[in-house]
């Protein structure tokens, strides 16, 4: 299990340097119930539990995350539905998207950044 951890420093994975992600702000985690157990460190205060099928964008314009994260596959969806899920909705914050070690992480995450983030978003590799 992937734990994400308060500092930067103490995360198992690496993260890119252009990482701006406020941590302080509230964090809107998408289908993340794999990433994160009651015996982890609670990562991002406050921290937001929702299902992608329930994200709405009155919901999204309420909650006004600061960063949302999510898996690179979950279910019948994948990270680039929810990226343009979330551009469509005019998100404006930080993406982290966490993957599985893959074997060309920074070409997925230029595909990830092309549907309209950029440099919002940031993936995350085992």
């Amino acid at each position: 299990m992937l734990r994400l951890m308060t500092s930067k420093d103490d995360w198992p994975v690496a993260i890119a340097s252009n990482d701006n992600m406020d941590r302080s702000s509230n964090t809107l985690a998408l289908d993340c119930a794999d990433l994160f157990s009651a015996s982890d460190v609670t990562p991002l205060h406050p921290l937001v539990h929702l299902h992608f099928a329930d994200l709405t964008p009155a919901f999204l314009a309420v909650l006004a995350p600061v960063s949302v994260v999510l898996p690179l596959i979950f279910g019948r969806h994948d990270a680039l539905e929810v990226v343009e899920a979330l551009e469509a909705m005019h998100y404006g914050g930080h993406i982290v998207v966490v993957a599985p070690a893959l074997p060309d992480p920074a070409m997925v995450q230029r595909e990830l950044r092309a549907a309209g983030p950029c440099n919002r978003l940031t993936l995350i590799s085992a």
